[in-house]
């Protein structure tokens, strides 16, 4: 993984959630009733809670993630530990919202196709690092895209730092061309598409079990 460079050269008062941009367009992936679904990496919880599903679980590995995100009120099941080695069993749905660059890139794509039940759905929006001239090229519409948006947060009220100072930040990702590669071979027809605010989208349906 290679680092990411520090591209919100914004005062923090334009700062704004660019996860919870993509957040509704994620939610539209999903079917619209599951019997079961995973979040990994649920952070404060908010796309767990939004998950339409039985039975729905998240899981992270801070403690203080899950202090904040069990809080409020839910059906939710939450879980502190590592994704890796908790015993999660597998799941109709499964959500990892900016929480694949913590992992590994190859084995936490083998873990998530691991947790994705025969004929399941699992959905991905991830951070990727610019490494390509192409890259360049979309950091040139991204940078004030980035701007105008904080612009308009912040005259509605709501930019401003999108993050509990305690969650976990990780500035590495790896670069596109190897988050393909590598889900070309773990998760064959995987749907991945670049998009604007460092980050990318993955859709992948589990085959299933004739």
């Amino acid at each position: 993984m290679r680092r990411i460079p520090l591209n919100l050269q914004l005062p923090e008062k334009l700062w704004w959630d660019h996860n919870a941009w993509y957040r509704r367009w994620l939610l539209r992936q999903l079917p619209s009733r599951a019997r079961s679904a995973l979040d990994v990496g649920c952070g404060h919880g908010v796309l767990a809670r939004s998950i339409r599903a039985d039975e729905v679980t998240a899981i992270d590995a801070s403690e203080r993630m899950i202090e904040i995100a069990s809080a409020t009120p839910s059906r939710v099941r939450w879980v502190r530990g590592d994704v890796f080695t908790a015993d999660l069993g597998r799941y109709d749905v499964v959500t990892a919202e900016a929480s694949l660059h913590h992992l590994p890139l190859r084995e936490g794509l083998e873990r998530l196709r691991e947790l994705t039940a025969p004929g399941g759905t699992l959905v991905v929006v991830g951070l990727y690092v610019i490494a390509t001239p192409v890259d360049w090229a979309v950091e040139a519409v991204t940078l004030p895209a980035n701007a105008i948006v904080g612009v308009a947060k912040a005259a509605t009220g709501t930019a401003g730092k999108p993050y509990d100072v305690d969650m976990p930040v990780v500035m590495s990702a790896p670069a596109l061309n190897e988050i393909r590669e590598a889900a070309a071979e773990i998760l064959p027809g995987a749907r991945i598409r670049r998009r604007l605010f460092w980050r990318y989208s993955m859709v992948w349906h589990a085959p299933e079990v004739h």
